[in-house]
């Protein structure tokens, strides 16, 4: 079951003619004789979130609450790249992940890094991350210094 990406959502993004191509079942010589591997694709994109999640749960609890309905682009869109990469580097085929796509898929994966040490933030409303600005503030009490008064016979 999808959590933050559809089936639907990664093929209005990636295109049917190369999810055809990257995890097609059936005739590989006629476009009408193919049919998507849904299994497949499913796995993989769950793989995705599974990743997502692993970056992100620390700072985003509320991660697990979303839905595909309540998901940021951005984050359909990290999901996209780095479930696209998974399905081109299993096909099969040599020279299936293109330049573009490795680099999709690395700065997608950066960005989660970045994530998981606070030098990237999500557009995930809900909760405030734990312990980020904005949180709550947080107060102190700090007593008076004593330098005043063990100076006070000192003049120049």
């Amino acid at each position: 079951m999808a959590r933050f990406l559809t089936v639907e959502d990664f093929t209005a993004a990636v295109g049917l003619d190369e999810l055809t191509q990257i995890a097609g079942i059936g005739n590989l010589n006629r476009p009408e004789g193919r049919s998507l591997d849904l299994p497949k694709i499913e796995e993989a994109i769950s793989y995705s979130e599974d990743l997502l999640i692993g970056y992100a749960r620390s700072r985003y609890p509320v991660i697990e609450t979303l839905t595909p309905e309540a998901t940021p682009n951005l984050v359909k869109g990290l999901i996209s790249d780095l479930t696209r990469y998974r399905l081109r580097s299993r096909s099969g085929g040599q020279g299936q992940v293109s330049a573009e796509v490795q680099k999709r898929h690395d700065d997608a994966l950066a960005n989660l890094k970045s994530v998981a040490t606070g030098k990237f933030e999500l557009p995930i409303g809900g909760e405030a991350p734990n312990g980020e600005a904005g949180a709550s503030k947080v107060s102190s009490i700090i007593p008076p210094s004593p330098v005043p008064s063990i100076l006070a016979g000192w003049r120049t």
